[in-house]
Formats: C-alpha cells, sequence, structure tokens
C-alpha cells in the first residue's frame, strides 16, 4: 500500500470537491486530506429557491464548512487560491500562505456569464451563490407592500431562470409583471420533454411572459434592450435577474494546462495533461470525447465519487478506470410547493413530486446533524402525503 508525507489537497468545497472527500475519507481514513473554500458554507444550490421563498431555512440548504468537515476528520481551510506551481506541487494562497500536496483536486466550481452584455454587471441581480440570493432576497422583500405592479425580466429560460421566476410570481402575487426572456426557441431547451412540458404549463398558470427567440442588447438602470425578429425593443424595467449561464471559476492555470472552451482538459480519469498527480471535476474540467457532459450537480456529484474511488486505486498500484456518467433524470421546482421530475422512465408533477424531490435531495446533503433533523421532517412529510395519496387511490 502506498504511503504519503503531504496531503491531498481539494480546492473547492462544492458538489464535486464534497462528495470527493468524504467519500475518500470514507474508502481510506487514515489519508490527509485538505479542502480549501473562499466560502465559510456549503451552498445547496437546487434548493436556494426554497430558501427565497421560506420554505426551507438558510441553515437547512447552508451549513458551515467548518462542521461538515470536522464531523468528517477532514480538515478545512477557509482562503482564496492565487495561482498552481505545477512542477513544485506547490499552491500559493493569499496571505503569502503556501501549501505542498502529495495529490491536487481542483474544483471550483462556476460563477455567472454576463458575455459581455453591455449593463449587466451593474443592472442585474445574478443567483449563483449564497451572496446573490442575500442580495435578491432584501431587494425584493422592499416591493411586499408595493400597490402597483413593477416589471421584473429574468434573463435565460433554462433550470435556473424558470425556478425562479415560478417562484417569486408565488412569493409576490400580483407585486410583479414577471417576463423571461430566452434566445432560443424554447425553454429549457436541454432539458427532459416531461419537464419542459410541464414548466411551460407552470408559466402560462401564472401568466409569465416568455420572449423566445430574443437576445438582450443592453440593460440599463430603467430599461432593457432586446432584439427580437431583427427588431431592437426597449422595454421599461424595474429588476432585471440574470441567469443566462455560467463560466469557469478558474484560478490561476500554468500555461502548461491545456484549456478548451475556458475550461481545463482532463483524460477519462480526470488527469491533467503533463501532470497526473492533478485532477479537475465539475464545472470548470471538460473531459476529452466527453465534451457534451452537462454542468450540473448530479454530474460533478458522480464524478467526485469516482475520483475518490480511482484515488485509492493509486494507493492500492492499481490501474485508474475511465469515468461513465448515467443519466439519473432530473427535478425542476416549478413555483411554492409543485416540481417537476422525469427519472429513470418515471414521471412525477405536482405537490407529490415537490415532497420526492426534497427527499432526493435530503439524502445528498452532508452528513451533519442540522441536515439529518432536517432530513427527518421531510421524511415525515413526505411519508404522510404518500399515505394520503394512497387512501384516496386504493
Amino acid at each position: 500500500m502506498r504511503s504519503i508525507k503531504k496531503p491531498i489537497v481539494i480546492v473547492g468545497a462544492g458538489f464535486g470537491g464534497m462528495t470527493v472527500a468524504s467519500n475518500l475519507k470514507r474508502l481510506n481514513p487514515s489519508l490527509p486530506i485538505l479542502v480549501v473554500d473562499s466560502e465559510a458554507k456549503f451552498m445547496f444550490k437546487p434548493l436556494m429557491y426554497e430558501v427565497l421563498s421560506e420554505e426551507l431555512s438558510m441553515w437547512e440548504s447552508a451549513p458551515e464548512f467548518s462542521s461538515i468537515f470536522s464531523n468528517l476528520g477532514i480538515t478545512f481551510l477557509r482562503n482564496c487560491l492565487t495561482k498552481i506551481r505545477f512542477d513544485e506541487k506547490i499552491l500559493e494562497f493569499s496571505d503569502d500562505l503556501n501549501i505542498g500536496y502529495e495529490f491536487l483536486i481542483l474544483c471550483t466550481g462556476s460563477v455567472s456569464n454576463s458575455f459581455s452584455v453591455k449593463g449587466v454587471d451593474e443592472n442585474c441581480y445574478f443567483f449563483n451563490n449564497l451572496n446573490d440570493l442575500k442580495k435578491l432576497k432584501s431587494f425584493l422583500q422592499k416591493f411586499q407592500n408595493n400597490k402597483t405592479k413593477k416589471k421584473l425580466f429574468v434573463i435565460g429560460a433554462g433550470p435556473s431562470g424558470v425556478e425562479i421566476a415560478c417562484k417569486i410570481n408565488d412569493i409576490y402575487k400580483n407585486k410583479f409583471d414577471i417576463s423571461i426572456v430566452e434566445r432560443s426557441n424554447e425553454i429549457l431547451g436541454r432539458n427532459k420533454i416531461f419537464n419542459r412540458e410541464e414548466a411551460e404549463k407552470a408559466l402560462e398558470r401564472r401568466k409569465i411572459n416568455v420572449f423566445l427567440n430574443s437576445t438582450v442588447q443592453e440593460i440599463s438602470d430603467q430599461k432593457i434592450s432586446i432584439l427580437d425578429d431583427s427588431e431592437i425593443k426597449d422595454l421599461d424595467q424595474d429588476v432585471v435577474i440574470w441567469t443566462a449561464g455560467i463560466k469557469p471559476n478558474l484560478p490561476y492555470i500554468d500555461e502548461q494546462v491545456t484549456q478548451k472552451d475556458g475550461r481545463i482538459l482532463v483524460n477519462k480519469k480526470f488527469q491533467i495533461d503533463n501532470f497526473l498527480n492533478a485532477f479537475a471535476i465539475g464545472d470548470i474540467s471538460i473531459i476529452k470525447g466527453m465534451e457534451d457532459l452537462p454542468l450540473t450537480a448530479q454530474v460533478a456529484m458522480q464524478q467526485g465519487n469516482h475520483l475518490a474511488n480511482n484515488i485509492q486505486l493509486l494507493f492500492e498500484e492499481r490501474d485508474l478506470l475511465p469515468f461513465d456518467f448515467e443519466d439519473n433524470g432530473e427535478m425542476i421546482s416549478l413555483g411554492i410547493g409543485e416540481a417537476s421530475i422525469s427519472a429513470l422512465g418515471v414521471t412525477l408533477s405536482g405537490k407529490l413530486a415537490f415532497k420526492a424531490r426534497r427527499l432526493i435531495y435530503a439524502s445528498k446533503m452532508p452528513d451533519i446533524g442540522k441536515s439529518l433533523k432536517s432530513t427527518a421532517s421531510w421524511l415525515f412529510q413526505i411519508k404522510s402525503t404518500m399515505n394520503n395519496s394512497i387512501n384516496k387511490n386504493p
């Protein structure tokens, strides 16, 4: 069995980093593991919409990293990576901190992408992290007692755009005239057909406007300029939420590291070319021959689990195995207390889908006391709902 003198350093504690760290510790409890992240809390992003609507409390979806990793027997450091010296196997952090590593795992996730559209950074709200959530929620609450409808635009009709539009409509009934702007010819273009159809129904019931084949040209503090059918329209706006895309949150990367489409190119074992003791997973990586993998939590967690097994194989001096993604389906929130699920040949929508979605996500939460209490409460709610459904439909 191989031994190491320096730690395995995991930079980034999102879904990929959390999964690889916890599984590595389970497979090999004696391994020295250091996890570094610039944030203090883990944000379970699929549940951010429920925190916005106060269906969930903040502690249920954003536990402290220090608590999570302490319970796992893993060292956590809050700091910001500034440079990687791959040849020397040294990481440079802020405050002039340098750390050596035996193996390096990069999984720093993604940030919002404005695509260089004029006015986005200055005049839009985002919904990609805990700070975005707090800022948006604080701003929207100012309109709670407003007597006239304000014009709210959501840019991007992917899952995030559709989910946030439905939630805001249900939270602030009759407070906003909501529109979604999408550059393609349909909403949820990369999602399951059943979920797309359910989302279309949800938007129609809520009278949420959808501009398809429309591209944002510019956003000012009072206007949004949209190119629609070769015609530029200048529309009044009071709030714009940008969910149109993300980009890799890359640390400083050595020129020797190959990139593709702005992401680190890795082989099917997640190894970085020229530096086989360094790995990259999640949104910042792109796998040779698997370039079309979606940038989702499901992919990041499967990659984290596979990488943990591969690193254990390294210690056992066995060959690494290539990654193979298994599509387990998808879930989408469609307003308060409603969702749609399309997974493994099963489709479900409405309130029962919302309960099932919560149960599934609860099982994925970090294994700490508070999340277990939350999971238990969700389980009782779901069991009661399912029992009632069975009793009504024997």
